[in-house]
């Protein structure tokens, strides 16, 4: 039967039964005719007929599909006993909608960050390689030439691709009329690209091969879809047109698909370019393409069939061998590596903030579930006669299971939808902590949508058991006797504490958990940074947007620092490539007469490349030797300043730093460069973790056109902002400031982010957490009130004083949370272990936090226990003795 049918069965057996009378209609004018009587006549066509009404039962039950009828008659009776219980049912559902919200938000977090596949075809086999790792880490980009070098020698591979980061003034008024030029970020990249990826573009095409061959003839671009969209107006007509790259025109030939975000969970592309066309957007022209040292690229790529990701990994060692042998003086010492890029993502210590958020949030989810088992075993009890009359009468215990589980699904779906709500509204609320920039996409997906059914789908399970042990007491008390029935409920009370007992356990991990991260956090705000970012304003400029050559932007910088220095209110002056918190960069460096523990040469290095004046303005102690001077000209020799770990680590161990001067580091070109200066160890963007070896190299030899303009002043740093954005204008009106913001807003909003939002979401799960477990206590300890009620009255009756039996309510109630108390310390000294790099010094197992939690946790207990325990004092005992 079809389910047309079934749903218009309704409609059918009227039509049925209007054909139905319509023939004893016409049996009964017949019998007429033959002289009958019409009572007689009707009668007659009715026995010739059969009975009409089992003949409309017979027609209807065969438009009927029995398990939709009894799902059907399941779910309004489901509803029915919900509606008569709305206490119960308000509260079975504001837990499941908290415990299932914060689930979901929080995985949309972690997803966005971490798990979520990029928007390619078959994203998770795509290949992520670092072929300038070393022995000691994991992680390095690629050259263009090592790049071409493994790409036309590698078997394993179908193909490989690279990709590089780069901004750009957009300027879009040839193409767009009206539309102003636009800081916009893009990538530049191999031709292949696209084709790798397996994405198509929503109009126009990508590159073609000949476009990826010689260096600054192909002067196209590919338009991201977000950016052509709402930037643009998102006219199609644009593809052929010419748009502006810093002062080039481009030939826009294609814009992307809409579902293709880039190839970063962290960075949506506003356009992409042919890497031939580094020498047109990069302030170092061709040496990209040319210098192998020059280590900038991503690279990505896919295995042919057959190929197993171990076999690839063994073909790029021996090609990193070759490499090496081939070019001892830039590959020395690399190390290829070749991983999933979703696999990649989940490496190194980016990942554990995310992990413990996710590990933290499921114990949320476990709580409330055990918080609904516990009422739903609670309801169940109270549903016991019910059920036992239910099976007396004939019912078998399939149909009284299925009845459960049709309640636990309806309040599962009800839990989730106000869940998905909740979850909205917190998804809204990272978003508006995140920073603007460089954060990863949250939204309500599939992916979530699909987390978010499976913690309902958890919930049912736990609101399934307490019906089997309730029809299990129900059919004993029907079949056997009621000491039989006392041994069920017994086992259901075991059950009772030890789901009150985990809840309580798990309250405390979270609590500790919660109280450990703000207290980290309240230190990370107090920590000396070697640093001081207050009366400070932060202007990032790059005047090769507007088309200025390296040498007129180092001019430009200079000028800007001369004018902005004279200002009234500025106290000192500096420029600096890299901003702790903002950006940063690491080089491979040598040191001579130093080699790593494994025998390495090469060490990865946090730099910086500064002006004259960087140390001071930063108010970083000089501890040895001379700040740079504006005769570190690119002609004269190359020197670098050294924070003091770099000194101990690298050159002189324990001795004076005096000792660090004069000594030899060489980047992978291999030229000398000559430590002229120690400084005191300051924060290169991580709070309360050790500061690493870091170095700088003055900005006039080794600068870019990308520069950020720190200014120390007297007052209010944002006051100058205006001013300062004049004196950039009176220089050069098309260049404008790429970002304008105070330092001690940067620390706050960069650097403290992380700390704050753990700090923020765990004291959330912890609260959550608590007010579940509370519940549930309060609700098995007033369920153990009810079931002993007739001992009360015998002990009142006996002379036992309210005080007693408040002694005794309470007592229970504290019995219940102790084990589950010790449990969660235990548990919470191994979890907090984990935490350790994210603590900022607070010790993992913190006395006085374990001690605060346990204080909280009990007398939390002994309000919930209070209530109920009033409630028995004033039982009267006459009343009591005839309870049951």
């Amino acid at each position: 039967m079809s389910l047309k049918r079934y749903f218009w069965r309704k409609r059918w057996a009227e039509e049925r039964a209007r054909e139905l009378e319509s023939y004893l209609e016409l049996e009964t004018d017949g019998n007429i005719e033959t002289g009958m009587s019409p009572a007689d006549a009707r009668a007659a066509a009715i026995r010739k007929l059969g009975n009409p009404a089992l003949i409309k039962e017979t027609i209807y039950e065969m438009n009927t599909i029995s398990f939709l009828d009894s799902l059907w008659r399941d779910f309004r009776l489901s509803l029915r006993n919900l509606r008569r219980n709305p206490s119960f049912t308000l509260i079975v559902v504001v837990t499941l909608g908290l415990g299932i919200g914060a689930n979901t938000a929080i995985f949309s977090v972690v997803d966005g960050a971490m798990f979520r596949p990029l928007p390619v075809p078959d994203a998770r086999h795509l290949l992520a390689f670092d072929t300038a790792a070393s022995r000691e880490t994991q992680f390095g980009n690629s050259s263009f030439l090592d790049w071409q070098d493994i790409r036309g020698r590698a078997k394993s591979f179908q193909d490989l691709t690279i990709f590089n980061h780069v901004s750009a003034s957009l300027n879009p008024a040839g193409a767009v009329p009206g539309v102003s030029a636009h800081y916009a970020r893009g990538l530049m990249v191999s031709d292949n690209f696209f084709t790798l990826l397996g994405v198509q573009p929503a109009i126009g095409r990508g590159f073609l091969p000949e476009e990826g061959k010689v260096p600054g003839r192909d002067a196209v671009v590919v338009l991201g879809y977000s950016f052509w969209k709402n930037e643009l107006g998102g006219d199609p007509a644009i593809v052929g047109r010419q748009v502006r790259l810093n002062g080039h025109s481009f030939t826009v030939v294609g814009v992307t698909a809409e579902s293709f975000t880039g190839v970063e969970l962290f960075l949506r592309p506003d356009f992409y370019v042919p890497v031939m066309m580094t020498s047109v957007l990069s302030s170092d022209g061709n040496g990209l393409l040319v210098n192998r040292t020059w280590r900038a690229f991503e690279m990505d790529g896919r295995l042919r069939p057959g190929v197993t990701l171990q076999q690839a990994q063994a073909e790029l060692t021996v090609l990193m061998r070759d490499l090496e042998r081939q070019h001892p003086d830039t590959n020395k010492d690399c190390v290829g590596i070749v991983r999933y890029e979703i696999e990649r993502r989940t490496q190194g210590d980016g990942s554990l903030p995310p992990k413990i958020l996710l590990v933290l949030v499921v114990l949320v989810l476990l709580i409330a579930s055990a918080n609904v088992a516990s009422l739903m075993m609670a309801r169940a009890s109270a549903r016991l006669r019910e059920t036992s009359t239910q099976l007396a009468m004939g019912a078998s215990r399939f149909r009284l299971v299925r009845q459960f589980v049709t309640e636990s699904v309806i309040l599962a779906a009800l839990g989730l939808s106000l869940g998905l709500a909740l979850a909205a509204i917190c998804i809204r609320g990272f978003v508006a902590l995140l920073p603007p920039d460089g954060s990863p996409l949250l939204q309500i997906d599939g992916r979530v949508l699909a987390w978010a059914s499976c913690a309902a789908l958890v919930t049912i399970l736990f609101g399934v058991a307490p019906a089997l042990l309730s029809i299990r007491d129900a059919w004993a008390a029907v079949a056997t006797t009621r000491t039989a029935v006392s041994g069920h409920r017994a086992v259901r009370g075991i059950t009772r504490r030890v789901l009150i007992g985990g809840q309580v356990a798990l309250s405390v991990v979270l609590l500790i958990a919660a109280g450990l991260f703000s207290r980290a956090f309240v230190r990370a705000e107090g920590l000396d940074l070697g640093f001081r970012p207050d009366h400070m304003l932060l202007v990032e400029v790059d005047p090769s947007l507007q088309g200025l050559t390296p040498d007129q932007s180092a001019l430009f910088h200079r000028q800007l620092l001369d004018r902005v220095s004279a200002i009234s209110g500025v106290r000192s002056a500096s420029l600096a490539a890299w901003v702790p918190f903002v950006s940063g960069d690491s080089w491979d460096l040598s040191i001579d007469g130093y080699t790593t523990p494994s025998g390495d040469k090469w060490v990865d290095t946090i730099n910086n490349r500064v002006a004259p004046g960087y140390f001071a303005t930063m108010h970083i102690p000089l501890l040895s030797g001379r700040e740079f001077a504006w005769q570190d000209r690119k002609k004269a020799p190359l020197v670098a300043i050294v924070n003091e770990t770099f000194a101990r680590k690298y050159l002189i161990g324990q001795g004076s730093v005096d000792k660090a001067l004069g000594h030899i580091v060489r980047l992978r070109e291999g030229d000398p460069i000559q430590v002229v200066g120690v400084v005191a160890d300051s924060s290169v963007g991580s709070i309360g973790q050790p500061v690493p070896p870091a170095l700088c190299f003055p900005a006039s030899q080794m600068g870019g056109p990308r520069m950020t303009l720190q200014v120390r002043t007297a007052g209010d740093p944002a006051a100058l902002a205006s001013i300062v954005r004049g004196q950039i204008a009176a220089l050069n009106p098309e260049v404008v400031p790429i970002s304008v913001d105070t330092f001690e807003h940067v620390v706050v909003s960069r650097g403290l982010i992380l700390t704050r939002l753990l700090a923020v979401m765990t004291s959330g799960f912890g609260i959550l957490g608590l007010a579940l477990a509370v519940v549930g206590l309060y609700g098995v300890v007033s369920f153990m009130v009810s079931r002993r009620t007739q001992e009360i009255g015998v002990r009142m009756a006996l002379g036992a004083g309210r005080a007693s039996i408040l002694r005794m309510i309470v007592g229970s109630g504290l019995a219940l949370v102790s084990i589950g108390l010790i449990t969660g310390l235990a548990l919470s000294m191994a979890v907090t272990r984990l935490m350790t790099s994210l603590l900022f010094g607070i010790s993992p197992w913190d006395i006085g936090t374990f001690a605060s939690i346990a204080a909280l946790l009990v007398l939390a207990s002994v309000a919930a226990s209070a209530i109920p325990a009033s409630r028995a004092m004033r039982v009267d005992p006459m009343t009591a003795l005839r309870y049951e």
